[in-house]
């Protein structure tokens, strides 16, 4: 399918519709369920997704919609949705302004376009293959950053991270002390986001699945916009935003491959080690 800026257009659209509704229940008393843990659910995600659903389906009659909430089974192989109505539910919940409505429209692992609204930021991006990405309509430009050690870089943690082995805990600790520094949105769309615009340096996320143990940066050379379809054992969504610049991206690959991993033993404890 070719895609244009109307598409990604449309998408925006939709991700503003839904990021209303989430602005009545922003900094509000609000019902929290449990997903897990510390995996939180509202009646603002669902309410979001409602509003999202309907939104698409008038921008995009026919077309799966695979949503965070409400969508179970394989994934489509063929053109598809993929919505995460809130993105940061926990930021959300504590009034923090660190959440997104996050799309992708994509054909099977290929994202064609995105858009990102981040309403209590009063952000938006939004993009199409082909035709480039935008920050509230300014061209989405990487980082010129040409070391590591002068890099701001993103990261996120698995939310059982108290124990899985695969926590990002020595990744973290590692890259703290090579780069200028490392944060965390706790919304992966907006980490990707701020890498692609240029205000992020670059980004990593390691896998949560114990069978994969990957690692994979997002450095200067694959800023990411967009919620899309996600591999196997993969710890992010495919993206559309790229750059030239290589230095960070290589040399984040490097750290990160010079940190030990961990392996499960016995009873569960952890052990360092390489596998």
């Amino acid at each position: 399918m070719d895609v244009t800026l109307a598409d990604a257009d449309a998408l925006l659209a939709a991700a503003r519709e839904a990021a209303a509704v989430l602005m009545e229940g922003y900094r509000r008393p609000v019902e929290v369920e449990h997903k897990g843990p510390i995996d939180l659910v509202t009646r603002w995600d669902r309410a979001s997704e409602d509003r999202l659903r309907a939104a698409l389906a008038r921008a995009f009659p026919g077309v799966t919609l695979v949503a965070e909430e409400s969508s179970t089974g394989a994934a489509p192989d063929g053109l598809a949705l993929w919505a995460d109505p809130l993105d940061g539910t926990t930021n959300f919940v504590h009034g923090l302004p660190l959440f997104a409505v996050s799309i992708g429209l994509a054909a099977g692992p290929t994202l064609l376009a995105g858009a990102v609204v981040a309403p209590a930021l009063g952000l938006a991006w939004h993009g199409a293959r082909g035709h480039g990405a935008y920050r509230n309509g300014i061209p989405c430009q990487v980082s010129a950053t040409a070391s590591l050690d002068r890099a701001l870089l993103a990261t996120g943690f698995p939310y059982d991270n108290a124990t899985n082995p695969l926590d990002n805990f020595a990744e973290f600790a590692a890259l703290t002390r090579r780069s200028r520094g490392v944060r965390r949105c706790g919304a992966a769309s907006l980490d990707l986001c701020f890498t692609a615009d240029g205000t992020f340096d670059g980004y990593w996320e390691r896998s949560s699945s114990p069978g994969t143990r990957r690692r994979r940066p997002a450095g200067d050379r694959s800023g990411r916009l967009g919620h899309g379809p996600r591999r196997r054992g993969d710890g992010l969504p495919r993206g559309m935003a790229r750059g030239e610049q290589r230095a960070v991206h290589d040399e984040l690959v490097a750290a990160l491959a010079a940190v030990p991993r961990r392996r499960v033993s016995g009873g569960g404890r952890r052990l360092a080690g390489r596998d």
